[in-house]
């Protein structure tokens, strides 16, 4: 037999393993042993020679065994009926870490506005409990189609924040690739928490799967539809022309007759859309407890004489710093020190002061009739307290804008969005775009095509139509959205449309699920990672950033970092002091971090535009401080 066998012949060899059986190859197949209870289960023999091979199958005494069997589906019910289930610990392999050395790292991964971070303690090795559920998820699209697919998340035990994907993958193959020990006993208040939110997670990003899946059967269900409207119409109509020349006693009943009619139409409408209503169920056959290796420090954040005691945890197995919330709200953002309390970028925003105002222009009267001075007379003067404005509050609170959640209007501007771009009218598709958004810089890259590419359709694709639909709450960074899938003659695009407070268009992601950039990250969602040529020339910056930053995190962080850049008020003083590539790579780090992406840090983003560290970080501090980039204003 080959060496090579499918998964689910494996998957077979390896359940007959874990229940007592043995195997061994014998020629071009297997020769199994199983025991008496495993053979009674399955009704197979005792001994007996199998295959996963049709064509070796058909010798005599040889049985075929491959995907789809009724054996197998049987072992691997079996399977997730007994669950998965333990908790281990993953060994210590690192080396210590100095007091100084900790310190330098958090306060790299973990700034403060406003405040410093002290160490008061020395390292402490420790472990710190990650949580990892898996489910089978099963999909019902139409009363025909039907998908089962394998979910999992790992969620850190003690914030209750799901880990990125290439942390999870890392603590998976270190599962996989070491030797473990038992971990330590977790209280059940601590657990159930997690494993609301764990499900939470797999339950949302089930959801936002199913409505992908879903529109797979959006050509089916608008057909039949249709076709039962038109059945209905021409029989309501051939009783209204029955009913012309009718007797009284005749247009009563068939009055009657049509307004069964009717009832039969919404009843067969109810089905319909109840026939291709998505459904999912979650059916959970993995739960593991992981004592992940970490170094703890304790730290106080300063400000001034203000001290506010703070723990953090580095993973040496993920080389990143396990996930912390904000003390006073909860919300897993940048902490801020304020003057009372330490707070996050959410609950503790950046104050902005409005411009004053321009002093209004002199009417016609006052600019035709010049004052008079009367002779010997010394004109009275005005107190320049009572002549000049005073200046705005800083400490005033500004109100903030809420995110808008679009309505009827708005649904119909995204329609005449893709109209005007399938019609190639640009100056009616600027009017719909916010200025100075992401979406502005992909315009503006590839005119009005820049939504197309956004998402990932090719040159030379034909857009037929479109679907769009409202999300009734805030998503994406508590934006409004409008979601849909674009179809061309190719294929299908899902696309995920975000309003701005002035209901304009400002950015478009290439999914339909409510996720900010940093959760589509985690979800493992492709980036659009092709860059096509610009349609004209772009200076030195935007060129490097359109190259590398889509080929490493997609299309959409490009278009926030080209949003950024354009949006400094004096690039050429940055170039005085900066190369490019370290310009490229200080707004690659920055927009990647406020988007809550991994990984958003100095060296990575040094290496990847091949420039020096220290000068992206001290161009950080200037680029910040002019960008006044946040958690909600990220680009």
């Amino acid at each position: 037999m080959t060496g090579r066998r499918n998964s689910a012949f494996a998957f077979w060899l390896d359940y007959l393993d874990s229940q007592g059986g043995l195997w061994e190859p014998s020629g071009e197949a297997v020769l199994t042993v199983l025991p008496d209870q495993l053979a009674a289960a399955h009704d197979l023999p005792e001994s007996t020679l199998i295959t996963d091979d049709p064509d070796i199958a058909r010798e005599d005494g040889v049985q075929f065994l491959g995907a789809g069997h009724p054996v197998i589906d049987k072992a691997a019910g079996a399977v997730i009926d007994a669950a998965d289930v333990g908790t281990l610990t993953l060994p210590h392999g690192s080396k210590p870490m100095s007091t100084e050395d900790l310190l330098a790292l958090i306060r790299d991964r973990m700034p403060v506005d406003h405040g410093r971070i002290d160490a008061t303690g020395a390292p402490i090795r420790t472990h710190r409990a990650t949580l990892r559920l898996g489910a089978l998820v099963s999909h019902t699209v139409s009363a025909e189609e039907q998908f089962t697919e394998v979910s999992e998340c790992l969620l850190d035990l003690a914030s209750l924040i799901a880990w990125p994907e290439q942390v999870a993958a890392r603590v998976r193959d270190a599962m996989a690739a070491t030797d473990t020990g038992p971990a330590r006993h977790v209280p059940g208040n601590a657990l159930i928490p997690a494993l609301a939110a764990t499900h939470s997670l797999l339950d949302e990003a089930a959801a936002s799967r199913g409505r992908v899946l879903a529109q797979t059967a959006d050509a089916e269900r608008a057909a039949e539809t249709t076709r039962a409207n038109e059945y209905y119409a021409a029989a309501l109509a051939a009783i209204d022309k029955r009913r012309t020349d009718a007797d009284p006693d005749r247009a009563a009943l068939l009055d009657a007759r049509a307004q069964a009619t009717i009832a039969e139409r919404d009843r067969r409408l109810a089905e319909i859309g109840e026939k291709y209503r998505h459904q999912h169920k979650l059916r959970p056959y993995r739960l593991h407890i992981i004592d992940v290796p970490a170094w703890r420090l304790t730290t106080d954040i300063r400000r001034g004489d203000r001290r506010w005691p703070v723990v953090f945890d580095y993973l040496p197995l993920v080389s990143d710093l396990a996930p912390t919330r904000c003390p006073n709200c909860d919300a897993h953002a940048p902490l801020v020190a304020t003057k009372t309390h330490l707070g996050c970028s959410v609950c503790s925003p950046a104050k902005t002061t409005p411009p004053p105002a321009a002093p209004a222009p002199p009417s016609r009267n006052q600019a035709a009739q010049p004052t008079r001075e009367k002779p010997g007379k010394t004109p009275k003067t005005v107190p320049a307290k009572d002549k000049v404005a005073a200046p705005p509050r800083a400490d005033r609170k500004q109100p903030v804008a809420r995110p808008i959640l679009p309505g009827k209007a708005e649904e119909l501007e995204a329609a005449a969005f893709w109209n005007y771009l399938g019609a190639g009218e640009n100056r009616k598709l600027a009017r719909l775009i916010a200025p100075d958004s992401p979406l502005a810089a992909l315009t503006r890259v590839y005119g009005s095509a820049g939504a197309l590419r956004g998402i990932g359709v090719p040159t030379g694709h034909t857009l037929m139509k479109f679907t769009c639909q409202n999300y009734d709450r805030p998503v994406a960074g508590q934006r409004g959205g409008t979601a849909g899938a674009l179809y061309t003659d190719h294929g299908t695009f899902p696309y995920l449309l975000l309003w701005s407070p002035d209901r304009l268009l400002e950015e478009i992601f290439p999914y339909a699920a409510p996720w900010h950039l940093g959760m589509a990250a985690r979800m493992i969602l492709k980036p659009v990672t092709h860059a096509p040529p610009a349609h004209h020339k772009l200076d030195t910056v935007a060129g490097l950033l359109l190259d590398r930053t889509t080929a490493r995190h997609g299309l959409t962080f490009t278009a926030r970092c080209l949003a950024a850049w354009w949006r400094l008020p004096s690039p050429d003083d940055l170039l005085t002091r900066f190369s490019p590539r370290v310009i490229a790579a200080t707004v690659d780090r920055a927009i990647r971090y406020w988007s809550g992406t991994a990984k958003a840090t100095y060296p990575d983003a040094a290496v990847a535009f091949n420039a020096d560290e220290s000068a992206v970080r001290k161009a950080t501090a200037v680029v910040q401080k002019q960008l006044r980039l946040d958690s909600t204003r990220n680009w």
